[in-house]
């Protein structure tokens, strides 16, 4: 059993690293703006496995690129590493509740928190000499989150169209 869950890890690993390669390829209106495609991984994991094998997966996931990209311990590995983990954590807490939500309303919720934390962990470790609450930054903000949560819709339409309603495999 040990080895099919090893395999499973790996063949989950790469299909997100597969597809946050088929992202970048996709155009983009910022060059910061990601549509979270590897997030439909991470809800097939929970829908379909368990919270510790999404965790192991993430990790993975984000080490790896990290590594790949040579990105490692830089600030955009770290906002990437956060961000995913308090994305991750919501939307475990969420499926908690999975037979109230929709998995399009866990998406949408697991985009907004992730984007959130990227603007708290920006801002900590880059801008904190910026002044916040000026017109500019709260139109950037609003603008980020609001794509954030249209990004979040996608993935959930996605995984809705997937319908991943079976039963746990492990």
């Amino acid at each position: 059993m040990q080895k099919k869950r090893k395999k499973y890890i790996v063949a989950f690993v790469l299909l997100s690293l597969y597809l946050s390669l088929i992202e970048s390829f996709i155009p983009k209106p910022f060059p910061w703006l990601k549509l979270g495609l590897s997030n439909i991984v991470t809800i097939i994991i929970l829908q379909k496995y368990d919270k510790k094998m999404a965790l192991e997966i993430l990790l993975l996931r984000v080490i790896t690129l990290g590594i790949v990209l040579g990105t490692i311990f830089s600030p955009g590995f770290i906002i990437s590493l956060i961000s995913g983990l308090g994305a991750l954590f919501t939307t475990m807490g969420l499926f908690r509740y999975r037979r109230y939500l929709s998995l399009l309303s866990i998406s949408m919720c697991s985009a907004l928190v992730h984007n959130l934390i990227q603007l708290i962990v920006v801002y900590l470790l880059l801008f904190r000499n910026i002044e916040i609450m000026n017109r500019g930054v709260i139109s950037f903000v609003i603008i980020f989150l609001s794509l954030g949560v249209i990004s979040g819709l996608i993935t959930g339409i996605l995984c809705e169209f997937l319908s991943l309603r079976e039963e746990k495999r492990f």
